[in-house]
């Protein structure tokens, strides 16, 4: 099972899906349990971190309960799709 194993390769640009130009679905303005704007404008002195988890929904929830995070976003990062969404947290 395991000796036909390959390395993933990333598609390129031309392989990838090409994506929409417009997003599927609207961001709200404010996070539902934080209730600070979840694409900014962010307080001056904040950093942006990006992390890459798992189970990204139940894992949000340690952000929210970690002193200092101002808000979360979660989603899929990369890619080359113009629309593509990425997990952010901005910290004091």
């Amino acid at each position: 099972m395991f000796l036909n194993r390959r390395v993933p390769e990333l598609p390129t640009p031309a392989q990838a899906l090409r994506g929409r130009e417009t997003p599927e679905f609207d961001v709200p303005s404010r996070h539902t349990v934080l209730g600070n704007p979840l694409l900014g404008p962010y307080p001056e002195g904040l950093e942006v971190a990006d992390f890459g988890l798992g189970c990204f929904w139940g894992a949000e929830r340690t952000f929210w309960q970690t002193e200092g995070v101002w808000t979360t976003l979660v989603g899929y990062q990369g890619g080359y799709t113009p629309t593509r969404r990425t997990k952010r947290s901005a910290r004091a």
